[in-house]
């Protein structure tokens, strides 16, 4: 781009904020969308028309349209959990992540103040377990500036069946481009990478069974006679969190919250502690024992491809201990993971699906060999009449994985759907303004708790993202401002 197209480029910008401002008005109630929708990057623009009924009379109390807005649309969030896609729906979904993940840590040993009817775990066992998978090949590591792979061994440097060396003298760096391609692309079981990489999550549901076949074997007898599994599922409940990561060769793996809590006869609902005999080195001993004998088996679609799906060697449990410290930092270390993509870790993906299914994402110059090696070998195994089930055409972009990033047992802690009932009926006791909207209840994020009035709206989507660049910097511009306030307030109460 030349210096003359930048420069007017910046005056067509620089002229798109000013005529965003020119009108005191229009502005303002165009800030105060940006406001609502939390500083989007690329706010959803509705048009269309809601109105109040009261259900008991049938009589319209109140009325609202697009028309009246600037631009006549109205913004609302996209709610994108992706760092990469928008950053500020992103850092509201890490922190709804965080508190589902702190309160199934730091529930107390006592009936909730919320009336949810619930007893916490402050008497249960809890870990942090990060299962992995398997190798498949050799790949280049970054060790802690070690060298990658031993350059000789006995004496002479070893070579693969291709010719290729098996060893490399490099130091490569975290964020080296080369750290997880394999030695050689041609011995890496790359098939039977992505077929793992499907069948994770159907591994992780066989593994919770196998913990209370193990949780059975290991708990002591009862009244002289062994615990079966039926029993012990009338006296443990397995509750979790779990969230899914990437690693740079382009495999997931799971860090897992795993919480082991009692079961009330008289209410199954209600959570209470684990009995006395079942402690965290039960838990820890049952998830090894399920990790090392839980498998899934696989379409075999070439002579190297895995016949099962199995937990790699590398299983690290920690326990952690119901304070507010750990439930913090436990917390806030799977919340990080929450809004990462697989492109923030293996590199030339992108963040979304891509419109043609991928099908040039291997003739991408940015893509490395071994990660076009991968979406092609994705693409070639969706063609198979033995994967069809699969549905691998839709997730090229993630290498295979076709799971929720993050997820939970119903019982672990609170929802992600009651924060954000609890947050919408926060905004709506804020808003009572007489130009706002949503103080009538018509607005899309209008809800009324005791059922006497209905929303029947008419929205239809006008387009994506701003309509001008002017507006994306304003909107960048305010969201900036916000954070920063937001800061100074945090300082000001901390002091």
């Amino acid at each position: 781009m030349t210096q003359t197209t930048q420069m007017m480029q910046t005056q067509t910008v620089l002229g798109q904020m000013i005529a965003r401002v020119a009108d005191d008005e229009q502005y303002r109630r165009w800030a105060g969308q940006v406001e609502r929708a939390g500083h989007c990057v690329r706010p959803v623009q509705l048009a269309g028309s809601a109105v109040t009924v009261n259900t008991g009379t049938g009589q319209v109390e109140a009325t609202y349209t697009s028309r009246d807005e600037p631009g006549g649309v109205l913004l609302v969030a996209c709610k994108d959990r992706r760092e990469s896609v928008c950053p500020p729906c992103a850092a509201r979904y890490r922190a709804d992540a965080w508190h589902v993940f702190a309160g199934g840590v730091t529930r107390a040993d006592r009936e909730d103040d919320d009336g949810d009817g619930g007893q916490a775990s402050g008497g249960s066992p809890m870990v942090l377990a990060t299962f992995t998978a398997p190798s498949f090949g050799a790949v280049h590591a970054a060790r802690d500036g070690k060298v990658c792979r031993a350059a000789r061994r006995g004496g002479r440097e070893r070579t693969c069946e291709h010719g290729r060396p098996l060893s490399c003298p490099a130091r490569h760096a975290a964020g080296d481009g080369m750290v997880g391609a394999p030695l050689c692309v041609d011995c890496a079981d790359l098939a039977g990478q992505v077929l793992w990489n499907a069948h994770v999550g159907e591994l992780w549901r066989r593994t919770v069974i196998y913990v209370y076949r193990a949780l059975a074997a290991l708990a002591p007898a009862v009244g002289g006679q062994p615990v079966t599994v039926r029993g012990v599922r009338q006296l443990l409940r397995l509750s979790y969190a779990k969230v899914a990561e990437f690693q740079k060769r382009g495999v997931v793996h799971l860090h897992v919250l795993a919480r082991l809590d009692g079961v009330c006869p008289d209410d199954p609902d209600r959570v209470v502690p684990a009995p006395a005999w079942a402690g965290t080195d039960l838990l820890t001993a049952a998830l090894m024992h399920a990790a090392g004998r839980v498998s899934v088996a696989l379409p075999v679609v070439d002579a190297r491809t895995l016949a099962v799906a199995r937990w790699g060697t590398q299983l690290d449990v920690r326990p952690v201990a119901p304070r507010q410290v750990d439930a913090a930092r436990v917390a806030g270390y799977l919340a990080k993971y929450a809004t990462k993509t697989v492109s923030d870790s293996v590199s030339g993906l992108p963040a979304s699906r891509p419109a043609d299914g991928g099908a040039d994402l291997a003739q991408t110059r940015t893509l490395p060999a071994h990660v076009a090696a991968l979406t092609q070998t994705v693409r070639r195994l969706a063609r198979l009449a033995t994967c069809r089930t699969l549905r691998l055409g839709r997730h090229v972009h993630t290498l295979g994985f076709r799971g929720h990033v993050t997820s939970k047992s119903r019982r672990y802690s609170t929802t992600f759907a009651a924060l954000r009932q609890a947050r919408r009926a926060w905004r709506l006791a804020q808003r009572h303004r007489e130009d706002d909207p949503w103080a009538h209840g018509t607005g899309p994020d209008s809800a009324e708790p005791d059922g006497a009035r209905a929303v029947v709206g008419d929205w239809r989507i006008a387009g994506i993202g701003y309509r001008t660049l002017g507006d994306r910097v304003w909107a960048e511009v305010l969201g900036r401002e916000h954070r920063q306030a937001r800061q100074a307030q945090r300082l000001g109460l901390a002091t």
